[in-house]
Parts: C-alpha cells; structure tokens; sequence
C-alpha cells in the first residue's frame, strides 16, 4: 500500500494573509500549516509528497529551495512533483497516478477546483483549502482517505 499528498502550496500553506516573504519576494509558507501537515501525514502512517503547485514551474530556484528547506525543517520532502499546466491540474494528477500505479491512496490538498471535477476519483479526494486548517470536502461523497485526512487536519489544527 502507498499513500500519496498532492500538495499545492499558496492556499494551503499559506493564505493571502500570510505576511511571511519568500526569498524571491512572493508570499512564503507558514510553519504552523507546515506542521499541521506533517503531524497529519505521521499520524496517518506516512506518505510520499507529489507537487502539483504552479510552484513547481514559477517559482524554479530560491523560491523551490526555500519550500524544500521548510518542508525539511519538519521532516517533510517532495518525492515528484506533477507535470502538468497549472489550469490542467486535474489530468497531471491523473497522468501521475497512471504512471505510478504503487500508489493506491491519496488526497490531494488544493484551493482551487480546476478540472478535478472531470475525474471522479480525484474529486472524492479533494479537499479545498483557505490554508490547511480550514479543509473542506469537494465531493458530496469524499473518499474514506480524504475523511482520515480532514479528520487528522481538524485535530492538530
């Protein structure tokens, strides 16, 4: 059994409320988020980090670096990261999972919905966030490892 995150980072990690910089100037990451889910992904047993944020194409150098090195900080790393246009983040999913079909767990923590809904799997596991702690059920009927997951995030939030 492998379990996988599907991480965005602005949204999740951070809120437009953040006051935290990056090294390039953009809005960085908040640790408490960070360790909300690390203690989340510990408590579930573990799991390998997929990116799927634009981070992963815009922000290419100080900026990926620093994310790594807070990830880092909480014992936390990016195994893959997606490849897939920002607005088509449903189908770089999709190609991931096709491709790794080890993994036959996830959730994927983003803020926004862009063609999830095209993919029923990838919708049931959607949890929509205004920041990690304020997770939420895309589907009507979320998949029992997106249930764990927003259970997990409610505790340590």
């Amino acid at each position: 059994m492998s379990f996988a995150i599907f991480l965005d980072v602005d949204g999740v990690l951070n809120t437009r409320k953040t006051v935290i910089g990056s090294p390039d100037g953009h809005i960085g990451v908040d640790d408490t988020r960070i360790r909300i889910l690390a203690k989340v992904i510990k408590k579930y047993g573990g799991g390998e980090i997929v990116l799927t944020s634009d981070w992963k194409n815009v922000r290419i150098g100080d900026d990926l670096d620093y994310l790594k090195g807070k990830l880092m900080e909480h014992g936390l790393e990016i195994s893959a990261m997606t490849e897939d246009h920002w607005n088509n983040r449903g189908q770089g999913i999709q190609d991931y999972l096709e491709e790794h079909s080890e993994i036959d767990e996830y959730v994927i923590l983003d803020d926004n919905r862009f063609d999830f809904d095209d993919f029923p799997k990838l919708w049931e596991r959607l949890l929509i966030t205004d920041g990690i702690e304020n997770a939420a059920f895309a589907s009507k009927t979320p998949a029992v490892e997106a249930i764990l997951f927003r259970e997990y995030i409610k505790e340590f939030s």
